[in-house]
């Protein structure tokens, strides 16, 4: 039969989340915007915020973003489309027949981008959705 998800799994997933959340790479996360910037709130909480705002990890430069702006070259944090589809719990489910299916447990960026919900800022009727969907988990 073709695995299912369970509870488990899911705790399971949100331990992973929050570890990642106390590397360096967290800066990336809250910076990315939409669900994956809450998720990463999520993991991280409120409190450490802040901290986004103290500038780029020593990771920026290996593995984040670079820019070219006249003839300067700058980074920035930046997650890499992996770690995109593991802040949204992302995993492959093998079907009966052989094909293999892509699945989240949340919504990877294109799909949340064209939910509707992504309006250009975080805003309430975002978080009420956010809540519900962890509710319903």
């Amino acid at each position: 039969p073709p695995f299912k998800a369970v509870y488990a799994d899911y705790v399971v997933y949100e331990q992973h989340r929050h570890e990642f959340m106390n590397q360096p790479r967290a800066r990336a996360a809250l910076l990315h915007g939409g669900l994956v910037w809450r998720l990463a709130l999520h993991s991280f909480g409120f409190d450490d915020l802040p901290s986004v705002l103290e500038g780029i990890s020593r990771e920026a430069v290996p593995y984040g973003l670079m820019l070219l702006i006249n003839d300067q070259t700058y980074f920035d944090d930046e997650l890499s489309e992996e770690e995109v589809d593991f802040m949204c719990g992302t995993y492959y489910s093998y079907n009966n027949d052989g094909t293999m299916d892509k699945v989240s447990w949340w919504p990877r960026p294109q799909a949340w981008a064209a939910s509707g919900l992504n309006v250009g800022f975080w805003s309430t009727r975002c978080e009420e959705w956010f809540q519900k969907r962890l509710d319903n988990i």
